[in-house]
């Protein structure tokens, strides 16, 4: 009994990992601050590669989180 209970709750702890990382992943979800995460892991990239693509892509990002969630984010210098 307690080996059947035990299965069936890895099944839905598994189901519900999956559900995330695909959710993630695919963009699924626009919880702002999921999508503020986002924006700060692409700038530390930025930051790194100095990527002008990059930084457009940043800074249409950004202004959609600052329309979307009444946000503040500066957009960056891609000069």
């Amino acid at each position: 009994m307690f080996n059947r209970q035990l299965k069936w709750i890895i099944t839905i702890v598994t189901i519900g990992l999956i559900a995330s990382v695909i959710s993630y992943v695919f963009e699924l979800s626009n919880v702002c601050t999921v999508r503020q995460l986002n924006i700060a892991e692409d700038t530390l990239q930025y930051d790194k590669t100095k990527d002008p693509l990059l930084c457009d892509t940043l800074n249409s990002k950004i202004s959609q989180f600052n329309d979307a969630c009444k946000s503040n984010i500066e957009e960056l210098d891609c000069g």
